[in-house]
């Protein structure tokens, strides 16, 4: 199995956010192309994502899709495999997981996956409400 890179980038993210897949056994997490998180996937993402990537390596390169003209809301997604001369899917998108091309599981997959890796390393904490804004309310 070769390596596959899932990136996404856009004006809601800080930076290109990117999980590369390297011969389904090893997950590599990176950020503006630094490195994050690096480990084995474990035998149940194995068994997720082995139906979904390993037929794409036998499948002729597509016809790349262009990403769409969008506003400052819009991100970039891109799916590419390591020896193919263009990304096997370009696509913009307002919503993720993105959807397009027919890799709609694999993209799904793909981005759960980076989601919860990256929150994982960096937690977002819930906005706690204090007494005094509650009185303000009433």
């Amino acid at each position: 199995m070769k390596t596959v890179t899932y990136e996404r980038s856009g004006q809601m993210n800080t930076g290109a956010q990117a999980l590369r897949v390297e011969g389904l056994k090893h997950l590599r997490v990176l950020e503006q192309g630094e490195p994050v998180v690096e480990r084995d996937l474990t035998p149940e993402e194995i068994r997720r994502l082995a139906p979904l990537l390993e037929p794409l390596q036998w499948e002729p390169e597509p016809a790349t899709l262009a990403p769409q003209a969008g506003g400052p809301d819009i991100l970039a997604v891109t799916l590419a495999f390591e020896d193919e001369e263009t990304p096997r899917l370009r696509l913009a998108t307002e919503r993720l997981p993105a959807r397009g091309g027919g890799y709609d599981r694999l993209l799904a997959e793909l981005d759960a996956l980076l989601s919860a890796e990256l929150h994982a390393r960096a937690p977002r904490h819930a906005h706690a409400v204090l007494p005094h804004q509650l009185r303000h309310d009433e």
